[in-house]
């Protein structure tokens, strides 16, 4: 009876391993969901949002890393598909034109961008194509405003889908919205103070690049920001 006992239970924990994996296999890896926009002038548009994640594989996480960042809007037959490093946090509409603010947060991003001032490269939309531009071409006051919190690392309950509200996305992006009405300079993500420790000056995410260039490494990443969209439309 004891041998047929510790076989059972040998079977159970490799079946529970068993399922584990296959369970994290189950969850959805594409994302697929609207969402409002709060321009500068406190219009609202809607833009189509897209999100790849990888299946992890691993027994205790149900999905991988993202794969990229991409979303499009419609009237304009805007199309924005970035590398998984550059999140667009503020997407708006400036006198007919189109404009993206991408904040730069690890170092070798920064070298490989030539470290830039303000750590964040900036974008405008041109015919068909984004075009790098300095941030004094950037428009004052545009504000973080695209959502990060898309999903969990869990079956994909949580995910987000259909349209989701500007109030929505105030919850799912807490922290940050929180900020912005406690500290209306803070207009991006590396606009907050990262450390402040006794009787030492704040340090922001924004001077992240000009900390980096004492950082000295090698990298096989490209400089390319953005990855090839065989999109035409927003379907």
């Amino acid at each position: 009876m004891k041998n047929l006992t510790r076989l059972f239970r040998t079977l159970l924990f490799g079946t529970m391993l068993v399922s584990i994996p296959l369970s994290a296999a189950c969850a959805p890896t594409v994302i697929d969901w609207s969402e409002e926009v709060k321009l500068h002038d406190g219009k609202i548009i809607v833009i189509k949002r897209h999100d790849e994640i990888g299946a992890s594989g691993l027994p205790l996480s149900h999905r991988g890393s993202r794969k990229y960042w991409q979303f499009c809007y419609a009237p304009m037959n805007i199309h924005w598909k970035s590398k998984p490093g550059y999140f667009p946090e503020v997407f708006d509409l400036v006198d007919g034109k189109a404009y993206v603010r991408v904040t730069i947060d690890n170092c070798e991003l920064c070298m490989l961008h030539g470290y830039p001032e303000t750590s964040a490269l900036y974008f405008v939309w041109e015919g068909r194509a984004w075009k790098k531009i300095s941030h004094k071409d950037f428009p004052t006051g545009l504000r973080v405003n695209m959502l990060n919190g898309t999903h969990y690392d869990d079956d994909g309950s949580r995910d987000v889908r259909g349209l989701v509200t500007i109030a929505q996305k105030e919850q799912l992006d807490g922290e940050i919205y929180w900020l912005m009405r406690k500290k209306p300079e803070i207009i991006g993500l590396n606009d907050r103070v990262t450390y402040q420790g006794p009787n030492r000056p704040p340090i922001y995410a924004r001077d992240a690049c000009k900390e980096c260039k004492s950082v000295h490494g090698q990298t096989d990443s490209t400089p390319e920001v953005f990855l090839p969209d065989s999109r035409t439309d927003c379907k």
